[in-house]
């Protein structure tokens, strides 16, 4: 999603005549686009804004942003910790962007707007993709279910939800542009909807809209909450050819005595059912998921409870973090906060069982024809890189023209990151 913000800052900033350059010693400004959701992310934003401190000493002139959860967090507070920032904005006031830009170079005093836009949802903000294959589209901004440990309710908001026409005019614009796969974003996807008025659609009528488009390859979405998975869902993951049979579904943990106090309101048993449903429905579905361990009150049994829970479903692979206490979470006034070295050794093994898991659900690859969408390069290697419809990255031989195309490609080797493949011809 700040990939995406990203994206629109530099679209409203080039339509005022700004070019990006390569580095922030080339830049007359540097905006810092901020995540709050964990305490490291926090912590390496202030490293970063003291290393631009240095610079804007060699170079005065230069100015200094700052955007996303973290500015909206903080607001002006930052100016007080970092003097050296000239504009603070929140992730809803990005098209206001080009007007705080102005009043920075203009005038001497630092310009701090983080007031929000009651309707962003609804403005169509220009926007640079940063690929040229795939592309983000938000559907809906905020969230409204105060997970105990998230700020984001508190940062981005209540749930808003864009109109399905802007939407799927917003996809029918890339496809013609030549974009192949659409990832659809949102705090909770399955929960869009919410207060359309007579524009009323759900997620899966949504699919199926962008489903409808004319040359568009693949349609992904994130995230996905558990509690709002409907029927409807899956069955427009089976039944529509364009949706891939991939899912992130984070459960965070395998105990209910820590999902009450998470406020996921959900059980385990729930859990486990969707699983079942989507696998019985789309067999061949790839399930990605989010794991918190260390979370207060987390005891020995519900740690258990969550490795175990990960040898039954047996996801493709996980994101795995240590609590991180954020300001104004209810999870900060639970007793039993655990001490660091408990977090990282549940982490380490978390993340070893879910190596082992993954390779293996890896090597079954092997062998096998996989459809892969050609997106880039990949980072080591100089191989030709893409993804199956499921989400494994293949990396394959291949001339750089490739690049967009659809191929099939046979699997030779799998490791835990991506599978290794030869073009068929």
């Amino acid at each position: 999603m700040n990939e995406h913000d990203s994206e629109r800052m530099t679209g409203v900033l080039r339509d005022r005549g700004c070019v990006p350059v390569s580095g922030a010693a080339d830049a007359d400004m540097v905006i810092l686009n901020t995540c709050s959701i964990r305490e490291k992310a926090e912590q390496k934003f202030y490293s970063e804004l003291g290393r631009l401190k240095q610079l804007k000493m060699e170079r005065p002139g230069m100015k200094i942003a700052v955007a996303g959860c973290i500015a909206q967090q903080e607001g002006k507070d930052i100016l007080a910790r970092a003097p050296y920032v000239d504009i603070v904005f929140g992730p809803s006031d990005v098209s206001r962007l080009p007007l705080m830009v102005e009043s920075a170079f203009s005038q001497r005093s630092p310009v701090v707007d983080t007031s929000g836009d009651p309707e962003y949802h609804r403005r169509r903000i220009p926007t640079v993709r940063a690929d040229k294959v795939k592309a983000w589209v938000s559907i809906m901004y905020g969230c409204d279910n105060f997970c105990t440990y998230c700020v984001v309710p508190y940062l981005r908001g209540r749930e808003r939800s864009r109109p399905p026409k802007d939407i799927v005019d917003e996809v029918r614009e890339l496809a013609r542009q030549g974009y192949r796969e659409v990832s659809l974003l949102g705090q909770n996807v399955n929960s869009y909807g919410k207060g359309l008025g007579e524009e009323d659609t759900d997620f899966a009528a949504l699919l199926g809209m962008v489903n409808g488009v004319p040359d568009l390859e693949r349609i992904r979405f994130v995230t996905s909450h558990p509690r709002d998975l409907s029927d409807s869902l899956i069955y427009a993951v089976r039944d529509l050819p364009k949706v891939c049979e991939s899912l992130h579904l984070p459960v965070q943990s395998g105990s209910d005595d820590i999902l009450r106090l998470m406020n996921r309101k959900y059980t385990r048993a729930d859990y486990l059912e969707k699983v079942r449903m989507l696998r019985d429905a789309v067999p061949e579905i790839t399930l990605t998921t989010d794991i918190i361990v260390g979370f207060p009150e987390e005891k020995a049994q519900d740690f258990e409870a969550t490795m175990q829970l990960l040898e039954v479903v047996r996801f493709d692979g996980i994101f795995a973090f240590k609590y991180s206490k954020r300001p104004g979470t209810a999870a900060l006034k639970l007793r039993g906060h655990l001490p660091e070295d408990i977090k990282e050794e549940r982490l380490m093994k978390v993340l070893a069982l879910q190596r082992d898991i993954t390779i293996q659900k890896n090597k079954a690859y092997v062998g096998r024809h996989m459809d892969v969408l050609i997106d880039g390069k990949s980072k080591k290697g100089g191989k030709l890189s893409g993804r199956t419809r499921g989400n494994k990255v293949v990396n394959v031989a291949g001339p750089d023209s490739l690049i967009g195309s659809l191929v099939t490609a046979r699997v030779t080797a799998a490791g835990v990151n991506s599978l290794s493949g030869e073009i068929c011809e």
